[in-house]
Order: structure tokens, then C-alpha cells, then sequence
């Protein structure tokens, strides 16, 4: 029986191939490790060690019963920089008090790769675009964000025109005027369409625009609000604008690796900021006929995109405010605000019923599918892909998976209510702690060790035999589950994750990235000899970067 509906996902995705066997490659010599930290674990137990100012070496004890461990080993570094954090590893075992080393392995982990998609580069340069438009000392003094709010203004009215700047290219240091009409105004939202709109038999009707902002009214603003805070009305209004304009469609000159939807930027919300609005407003794209090498935007792909745009750029919207306007800090860290961004669309799943997700099967489909598929090609290969990416690129969609996945696992263990998450979400928008410190102070608990149990839970995820308590596992979702009952239709494998397996000897050398790491299984028989395991830098025998946080964390499965 499938415990969650089959997923049906509106585009392809692209699969990473996830790196199993036993990793064995290249020859090994023997290198001393004269004192093994002694590793002693009940199974169920399990320990993190921090590799670059402990120990490096570990010992695996043997015994007369088979005993099972995973071993992750992994950047704990939580701090975003321009170029991220990484550093080349090499990592061995073998039986007994010496150890068998790698010497001179290759760098066999897939490399990280730069944006996957014109889409998903867009919207990393709109976030580095406006979290220096926030750090900048002159807008800060302009714009006095602890002022008064403004007086208000009349509602919005059926008919009204008005105009909007729309970005012009990928990069929105340009812009185009459009003109637009209001077409809806509800409680929490009003939708503009662009007076340039083809006018065709796709074109959007009254009654979709009218049932878009209904869910905006009764569903996506409240969820959002109610997970993340209050955003802005710096024009007074009393509303939210949605713009649907075809000004979005043209920002994509070429929808191979896939289109621009719709997007939301914070120099909206900064009067003193070239090309600002000056008001709160989303930018969503409209149906239009298919180009040379972009297929149409039809009625029902519109209906079924813009519902999780809108869930998850209302957050990218409410963090500004709340952390940039009312608190006067910086814009949250890029991994951290796209992970809160794709939780609340997952937070659309479970907050509105399906009979409202009628361009979609379900809900489910509609605002969380993406997410899972993230999440899937994030854990077939955790050691290609940073968490905590770098600054200056926007990453392949795995990442998102990653970020998702991270959020997701912290509300399930920090939050009282564990589906919703809302004490997490909460605090963590409404801070002025970035990044991997926000979720320390949340946790209580220092970074490296939160990614360390993370990552051993993307395995031990409803393993079967492992005890499904604590943290080392996923309270809300059963994600064997779900990818096995949608696999092989959908998902290559039931289960992404494959670790590495061997029975006592292994070497490999890769790349430690921050946030993520490499997971092995010493599966080690009946009456076999302790296995010694050291992670070292990728030359010589000393431990990785201190730089890269790198640790090792153990659990013993049987």
C-alpha cells in the first residue's frame, strides 16, 4: 500500500547515478595509525568525532556476532562564501592496529556543477542581488527601516490601471514599464494582468483569476504568514500585488533546461533601489504561444505553476521584512532562504485540501513533488553537492533538494508541532543570525554535529530493523516509502542513497563540500578483527582542513 499518492511531476527530471559498490580503486599502501579512537557503540547508539582537531582514526571493534556501522564522513562548515567550501579527502580502513591508506588516488566524487537552469540562476542572482542591496550602508540610511508606516491607502479597484518596472534581463539591472489592470482584489492579495497579455483562447479567464485569488485568501497567505511572520505594506494598500505579466515569459530566451515562472525581488520592498516598485508585488508569468525553443505556456500549466510560485516567493517576501525592514539585519543566507522558501510549498500540501488543487491530481503533486525529486537527486550522490552552497553560484537543483531536506529534518526534532514546524520557521526567519548560526541558536546544539546527524538520517530513514527514535530519522515523512512506491515509474531506485559497503578494507579520495560528505557500510561477519578507519587529507597522512570542519560520525546499525 502507498502511503503517499503516486507522484505525478508536470516536467522531466534529470537523474544523478548514485556512486555504490565498495569503492575499492587504485593501490594502497600501509600507513600507521598508532592510536585508533576506540569506537563502542549498542546498536542504535551513535557518536560524531571531530576529524580535524581530535582524532582522524577510528577503530571499529570485531566480535564473535556480525556487526553493522555506518560511517559518514563530512564538512561540517556552515559559513557561505563566494566560492564555498570544499576540501580534496582521502578515506581508508582496514583490519587491525594498521591501516591500509590510499596513496595517490583520483578525485573520483562527481564534480559540483554550476546552474543547471537559466530558471534557477535567475532567481540566485535576484537573492545576491538584494542581500547587497541590504548590507548597502546608504539604503540602510535612507530608507530608516524602523519608520513610521505609512498612512493607508485606498484598496485597489476592478478596472484600476497602474504600472509596474518588470526585470528585462537575467540579471534585473534593467528594466521595462509595463502597463497592467487590476483584474481581482480579495482580503490579502490583488491581481494585476499586464495590458500587453496575448489575448487568445488560453488567456486566463475571470473565474481562474477569481478562484487564484481565492486560494491566495483562504490558503497561501495565512499558511505563509502563519509560518514565517508578517511581510510589509511599505505603499499602504493593505495588499499584496500579483502582476501577471508576459514581461516573466521573455525573461527565458530558451526553455531547454527550463523556464522562469515567476519571482519576487527585495528591491521592491527598498524605495531608494533602482527600478523599485516600492510596493509588495510577485511577478508571475502568462499563458503565450510556444516560440522556436520554448514550448506554450497553456491555461493549465499556468494554473498549475503559479498556486506553489506564489507559497514559496511569499516567504523570500516575508524574510526581507522581517529581517531586513523591521530588524535591520541582512538578508538570510542563499541555502538557508531557498530551504524555508521550498518548506513552505511542502507546507501547501499539507495545508490545502485537494479539492482546491483542481489543475493538479492533488496537492500533494502540486506543491511537493518538485521537492521530493530535489531531494532524490541530492541523496543519490549527498558527497557532489554542497548544503550550504556557494555564494557566487546558484548550483543545480540538488542543492534545493539538500536545503529542503535540512529544514525539514530540523522541524521535525526542534518544533512542537512537527509537520507545520512553525516554532522553526519562526525563529529562524525572525532573527538576524544567518545561516548555520541561526540554526545553532534554534537547535541549541553547534552545526557540525546537526549536519553529522542529518546526514546519517538520510540513511537510516525508516531502514529497516534500525529503531526509528530520536533525531537519526524523519518524524514526517517515510521517504523509503514513497520513492519505492514511485520507482521505477518515476524514481530509478526505491531508495536513493546507496552507501558504499565492504566488509573491512576501503579507500577513496573525493571532495568534502560543506554540509555534505561520504557515507560507507562496514558490514563486518561474525568472528572478523577490529577495522581501523581514518579520514585524512587528500596528500599525506595528516587530517583534512580544519577549514572544512571535517568530522566522522558512526552509528552502529546491528
Amino acid at each position: 500500500m502507498r502511503l503517499i499518492p503516486p507522484i505525478c511531476l508536470p516536467f522531466a527530471i534529470a537523474f544523478a547515478s548514485a556512486c555504490g559498490g565498495d569503492g575499492g580503486t587504485g593501490p594502497v599502501v600501509t600507513a600507521p595509525c598508532a592510536t585508533p579512537t576506540p569506537v563502542v557503540l549498542e546498536p542504535g547508539a551513535m557518536q560524531i568525532l571531530d576529524a580535524g582537531r581530535v582524532t582522524n582514526c577510528i577503530l571499529l571493534p570485531g566480535a564473535s556476532t556480525s556487526r553493522e556501522y555506518l560511517v559518514v564522513s563530512y564538512s561540517g562548515a556552515g559559513s557561505e562564501t563566494n566560492a564555498g567550501t570544499s576540501t580534496s579527502y582521502a578515506l581508508s580502513a582496514g583490519s587491525g592496529s594498521a591501516l591500509l591508506a590510499s596513496a595517490g588516488l583520483p578525485n573520483v566524487a562527481a564534480p559540483w556543477v554550476d546552474a543547471v537552469s537559466q530558471p534557477n540562476g535567475f532567481h540566485e542572482r535576484l537573492r545576491h542581488a538584494e542581500a547587497a542591496l541590504a548590507a548597502d550602508p546608504a539604503h540602510r540610511l535612507q530608507e530608516a527601516w524602523s519608520r513610521t508606516p505609512p498612512p493607508l491607502l485606498q484598496v485597489p479597484i476592478v478596472g484600476q490601471r497602474d504600472s509596474f518596472n518588470v526585470c528585462r534581463n537575467l540579471t534585473c539591472t534593467a528594466f521595462n514599464r509595463v502597463g497592467a489592470t487590476v483584474r481581482v482584489v480579495g482580503q490579502s492579495g490583488v491581481i494585476y494582468t499586464d495590458d500587453a497579455n496575448p489575448v487568445t483562447s488560453e488567456s486566463l479567464t475571470d473565474s481562474d483569476l477569481n478562484a487564484l485569488s481565492a486560494l491566495f485568501d483562504d490558503y497561501l497567505y495565512p499558511i505563509d504568514t502563519t509560518a514565517f511572520g508578517r511581510e510589509s505594506d511599505i505603499d499602504g494598500d493593505q495588499r499584496v500585488a500579483m502582476l501577471i505579466t508576459v514581461g516573466v515569459n521573455e525573461l527565458t530566451s530558451d526553455c531547454t533546461n527550463g523556464r522562469i515562472i515567476g519571482y519576487f525581488y527585495g528591491a521592491d520592498l527598498i524605495t531608494s533601489a533602482t527600478g523599485s516598485n516600492r510596493r509588495e508585488v510577485f511577478y508571475a508569468f502568462a499563458p503565450k504561444a510556444s516560440t522556436a525553443s520554448c514550448s506554450a505556456v497553456t491555461r493549465s500549466i499556468a494554473l498549475r505553476s503559479l498556486p506553489p510560485v506564489l507559497i514559496h516567493e511569499m516567504q523570500h517576501m516575508i524574510s526581507y521584512n522581517q529581517r531586513v525592514r523591521v530588524r535591520g539585519g541582512l538578508a538570510e543566507d542563499l541555502w538557508l532562504n531557498e530551504g524555508l522558501s521550498h518548506f513552505a510549498e511542502e507546507l501547501g500540501f499539507r495545508g490545502i485540501p485537494d479539492s482546491r488543487c483542481t489543475a493538479s491530481s492533488s496537492c500533494f503533486s502540486q506543491f511537493v513533488s518538485g521537492d521530493l525529486s530535489n531531494a532524490y537527486s541530492y541523496l543519490s550522490n549527498p558527497e557532489a553537492t554542497h548544503l550550504v552552497t556557494p555564494g557566487d553560484n546558484s548550483g543545480p537543483l540538488a542543492y534545493r533538494g539538500a536545503a529542503w531536506l535540512f529544514v525539514r529534518w530540523l522541524a521535525d526534532h526542534y518544533s512542537t508541532d512537527t509537520l507545520l514546524g512553525t516554532q522553526v520557521t519562526r525563529n529562524l526567519v525572525q532573527s538576524t543570525r544567518l545561516g548555520a548560526s541561526n540554526v545553532a541558536a534554534i537547535a541549541a546544539l553547534d552545526f557540525p554535529t546537526l549536519v553529522g546527524e542529518w546526514q546519517l538520517a538520510n540513511y537510516l530513514e525508516n531502514l529497516p530493523g534500525f529503531p526509528q527514535t530520536g533525531r537519526l530519522r524523519y518524524r514526517s515523512w517515510n521517504l523509503r516509502s514513497i520513492y519505492g512506491a514511485n520507482s521505477p515509474a518515476i524514481y530509478p531506485k526505491p531508495y536513493p542513497l546507496t552507501p558504499d559497503s565492504t566488509a573491512a578494507a576501503y579507500t577513496r579520495a573525493g571532495t568534502l563540500r560543506g554540509g555534505s560528505g561520504r557515507h560507507v557500510r562496514f558490514q563486518l561477519p561474525a568472528g572478523s578483527p577490529d577495522v581501523t578507519v581514518q579520514l585524512r587529507a587528500g596528500s599525506g597522512n595528516g587530517p583534512p582542513s580544519q577549514t572544512a570542519e571535517p568530522r566522522i560520525a558512526v552509528v552502529r546499525i546491528k
